[in-house]
């Protein structure tokens, strides 16, 4: 009898330190305010990974909030397959955001008028984005291949001075990385404030496709990706210039801007192992 008592003890505490260790850490306390605030179903004053991946949708529980940062704790909603309208819109978020796969659908304006917002990954699984969904500083945006649709003016790289005016100040140069060998057939105008700028970074192979494709027809500059010596191909020597980079030993020519072949934001040795990756499938 004992020994069952201390069995069911020891499973008692092995129990209660799993419940624990489940609950979400969130890096932006005022995000875990929100969180907590909307989404707590126990009320223990945390989030699990159970309550969070129960949500279904965030509304515009972040709309507006201008005391907020980085929420990469949205990893964890698993059960939200649409960033609707508005959803984020006129907040701080930022500087980066990673918008995971189980998302599906990003909204109109969802992340309009985020002037903090500069770096913006999505992870394959997204498929659409909504009209007017990014407008701030923003100077990096990766696109899944599994993307198929984005509406009209979806990325604004510009922050809008005075709403009422329609005058638009670029905030720095935008470089857009696409993982697709095939362009999807985006709105014309998806991109339409670049202006004939920025660059679009594609895979090997690809650039002409991209050029006559309407909605990726109004960059600047097209490079392709994984060419990090910068002399046209993706070959042996693009591996060899991204170890000597990756391993700190001086690497001339060297284009940094082709080099985040996983488009996960860093230059590293996953890198190295997505240019080979490129090598072996090419035609």
């Amino acid at each position: 009898m004992k020994m069952t008592r201390c069995v069911l003890l020891m499973a008692a505490i092995l129990i209660a330190v799993s419940a624990k260790a489940d609950n979400i850490t969130f890096a932006d306390a005022n995000v875990k305010a929100l969180c907590v605030g909307n989404w707590d179903t126990d009320k223990d004053g945390e989030l699990s990974t159970e309550e969070a991946a129960a949500v279904t949708t965030l509304g515009t529980v972040f709309k507006g909030k201008t005391n907020i940062t980085t929420f990469d704790e949205l990893r964890y909603f698993t059960g939200v397959t649409t960033i609707g309208e508005d959803a984020f819109r006129g907040s701080s978020i930022g500087p980066t955001l990673t918008i995971p796969g189980t998302v599906k659908t990003i909204g109109n304006y969802a992340f309009n008028n985020c002037k903090s917002l500069t770096r913006i990954t999505l992870q394959e699984g997204v498929e659409s984005v909504g009209w007017h969904t990014f407008s701030g500083p923003i100077s990096y945006l990766s696109l899944p291949s599994s993307l198929t649709s984005m509406s009209s003016m979806a990325v604004d790289p510009y922050v809008n001075a005075d709403p009422s005016s329609g005058i638009f100040i670029p905030e720095g140069d935008l470089w857009v990385y696409v993982h697709s060998k095939t362009p999807a057939a985006i709105n014309e105008f998806a991109f339409y404030y670049v202006f004939g700028e920025g660059h679009l970074v594609v895979p090997p192979g690809t650039i002409d496709a991209y050029k006559a494709e309407p909605g990726w027809a109004h960059f600047g500059e097209y490079l392709v990706l994984g060419d990090v010596n910068g002399d046209g191909a993706v070959n042996v020597l693009d591996v060899t210039t991204l170890v000597s980079y990756v391993l700190n030993e001086p690497t001339n020519p060297f284009v940094e801007e082709a080099a985040d072949v996983n488009g996960d934001g860093n230059i590293n040795s996953l890198d190295i192992t997505a240019i080979v990756s490129i090598i072996l499938n090419q035609d």
